[in-house]
């Protein structure tokens, strides 16, 4: 831990006596003596001695040297920097919150900034740290987590996290604490995920007659949802209502692929296996939605403002989104809303849970300070401040306790914490996500267009990731196994 400045006192008293004689101690071995006082006592009688006939008294001059501690300079305050990455205004306010406590709650370590954010984004951020400017806590998604790992942005947090009194394995899901490594080594504390589940408009449902989704995971499945998309999409041109607005990123068809029993990257992230039959078959099911069944609207038929707009305007009954969008929908007076587990495939009910955790810059000067940030930002009350304002956290009390208690009432806010306990996949997360991430996502677009077969899609996109995987495990950077 952080090393305080020893105060040292000192408080020496010498008292040299011989028939009137006075003698000063020896010096203090510090050059902090700032006074010095003799006291002198006379006329006090301490001894007689009789020599034949004449009594003698001797007197003692007491000679006392007082060593009078300065009081020491106060201790430099240690000045942090906290920021996010692309995370902008939004949410600032509990940010702000949370840093003015830890201000107030003691004096040793400050952020006088208060928080920042890096709008401009990832590569801003290591030009910070080419620069030696960097902050020294951020704010990441752990999806780019491993590409920043593997160039050692991170300091290991193992030795931190095993001494620990507040981060604890066990108060954590396992999904959000698995993310957080890179090569064996913790780089990063979760605070919060996102569960990507079903969304859904309650008077579309009851406008068309239609029951609501099942509140219980494994409730229904693949079948019933396209049923239920069926009945809600009503209408025609500006005036109709699709059953299922979705989300249109490659990374929502994710729970679609897992659920058949296929993955996009295998289970150790050494291979792309999105061109297998399971997922191939997820993928066409997936984007028949749109081109074949039309319960989902194609791009050209969205409004402005997108899924969530259609939502809000009524004009789609379900929607896949992760738990932030309940901060947004608050927002929406007048619009009643509820939320539903993924319906299951094959293999069972799965979704997509992006992360978002904390991490110390390694060139940092001050790390010990910057763990006792984290430490400070992990605590419960800490936590409650975000999950007040709509998050929810990595902290499996806290979801219990305070999130699935939140308004409106009427939500079925434990719908996030079933999914997460063991319905959830780890993302396709590595070094080169960013890389992979800007191949795939005008492709998926093509597909979503019918511009491109699905097996034209899993093919370019398996061929394409697996030659950036043999880079980047040949650089060391990748797992090999």
């Amino acid at each position: 831990m952080e090393s305080k400045m020893n105060r040292r006192h000192f408080l020496r008293a010498a008292a040299m006596a011989a028939t009137g004689t006075a003698l000063a101690a020896c010096a203090a071995p510090t050059p902090q003596v700032v006074e010095k006082v003799v006291t002198q006592v006379v006329e006090k009688s301490v001894e007689k001695q009789v020599v034949q006939t004449q009594v003698v008294e001797k007197q003692v001059t007491q000679v006392v040297e007082k060593m009078i501690t300065a009081t020491p300079p106060p201790a430099k305050v240690i000045n942090l920097r906290f920021s996010s990455v692309n995370w902008g205004g939004w949410l600032s306010e509990p940010w702000k919150a949370i840093i003015k406590k830890f201000n107030e709650s003691q004096n040793a370590i400050q952020i006088p900034k208060g928080y920042e954010d890096v709008a401009e984004g990832y590569q801003k951020v290591m030009a910070q740290a080419a620069g030696t400017v960097a902050a020294d806590i951020y704010m990441f998604e752990n999806k780019f987590m491993q590409s920043f790992g593997a160039l050692g942005f991170f300091v290991p947090l193992d030795d931190l996290v095993k001494m620990s009194t507040i981060i604890k394995k066990e108060k954590y899901f396992a999904s959000d604490w698995d993310e957080s490594f890179f090569k064996g080594k913790q780089l990063l504390v979760p605070f919060d995920n996102s569960p990507s589940v079903i969304w859904y408009n309650k008077d579309i449902f009851e406008k068309a007659g239609v029951a609501y989704p099942p509140k219980k995971v494994g409730d229904w499945d693949w079948v019933q949802f396209l049923e239920t998309s069926r009945k809600l999409t009503k209408g025609e041109g500006a005036q109709k209502v699709y059953g299922w607005g979705g989300e249109r990123g490659w990374v929502y068809s994710l729970p679609w692929i897992w659920s058949n029993g296929g993955w996009f990257l295998n289970e150790n992230k050494t291979k792309c296996v999105v061109d297998s039959p399971e997922a191939t078959e997820a993928l066409k099911w997936a984007a028949d939605l749109i081109i074949k069944e039309k319960v989902q609207p194609m791009a050209a038929e969205m409004i402005q403002g997108g899924t969530s707009a259609m939502f809000y305007a009524n004009r789609a009954a379900m929607a896949q989104k992760g738990t932030w969008w309940a901060i947004d929908l608050k927002a929406q007076k007048g619009l009643r809303w509820n939320v539903a587990p993924m319906p299951k495939g094959k293999a069972g009910s799965f979704a997509r849970n992006p992360c978002d955790a904390w991490g110390i810059w390694t060139g940092s000067p001050n790390k010990q300070a910057a763990w006792k940030f984290i430490e400070f930002l992990s605590t419960d009350e800490s936590l409650t401040t975000l999950t007040n304002v709509g998050l929810s956290v990595s902290n499996k009390q806290i979801m219990t306790n305070v999130f699935a208690k939140q308004e409106p009432k009427d939500v079925d806010w434990t719908v996030f914490s079933d999914t997460l306990d063991g319905h959830v996949r780890q993302h396709p997360d590595t070094a080169i996500f960013q890389q992979m991430n800007d191949m795939v996502v005008p492709l998926w677009d093509k597909v979503l267009e019918g511009k491109m077969t699905v097996a034209e899609y899993t093919k370019t996109v398996a061929d394409s990731t697996n030659k950036l995987l043999k880079d980047c495990q040949g650089q060391g950077e990748c797992p090999t196994a």
